[in-house]
């Protein structure tokens, strides 16, 4: 079965046929290490689900700086941002996106477009009613992300990564995991050394 339709099936029953609809509008590609999936300025038109490979979705503040926004990958650890590449916001009012999502090892993925979306949220209860459950657990992480870099010192977001997130550290580079917490590489090897001795 089409993985993201084995997804989708986490959340809602679905019938043969409901499946077979599904599956007929999905797109499947691949993109290599270096590309790009989505650009700053460019509209979301896709729902983008990670099948496996890794990818970082940033964003470069007005002083030309650069952050990871979210980290994306498909294992036994994944939550449910990091499974897609997307920027829902700019998905659903069709505005340019702020992000730009670049593939970090060999991915594939599968795509729906925001048309067929909107043609099966117009004819399954079942499909409108789980875009909405997806909106709000986007809308929460959106603003759980935002209130850590806001609100929390580096070396709470930190200590936070390594209570929520600390197969993170595996996965990912030194200078990614930097750039997620929003700290200079060298910043996030003082927090290690502080935190190791204390």
């Amino acid at each position: 079965m089409n993985p993201f339709v084995t997804f989708l099936k986490h959340y809602i029953d679905l019938t043969s046929m409901e499946i077979e609809s599904i599956e007929n509008t999905l797109e499947k590609k691949s993109f290599k290490a270096g590309e790009i999936v989505l650009k700053e300025k460019s509209i979301c038109k896709h729902i983008t689900f990670l099948v496996y490979g890794k990818a970082r979705s940033y964003f470069i503040n007005h002083e030309g700086q650069e952050f990871t926004w979210s980290l994306h990958f498909n294992d036994k650890d994944s939550k449910f941002e990091n499974y897609f590449l997307l920027d829902y916001n700019s998905f659903l009012s069709k505005s340019p996106t702020h992000l730009t999502i670049e593939v970090i090892e060999d991915i594939e993925v599968i795509m729906l477009s925001y048309e067929n979306l909107q043609n099966f949220m117009a004819t399954s209860l079942k499909i409108a009613t789980l875009n909405n459950r997806m909106s709000e657990i986007a809308y929460q992480n959106v603003h759980n992300r935002a209130f850590s870099l806001l609100t929390l010192t580096a070396k709470e977001r930190y200590l936070q990564l390594l209570k929520e997130e600390p197969y993170l550290l595996n996965k990912f580079k030194h200078y990614l995991i930097a750039s997620y917490l929003g700290i200079a590489p060298q910043s996030l090897s003082r927090l290690r050394n502080e935190i190791v001795k204390s």
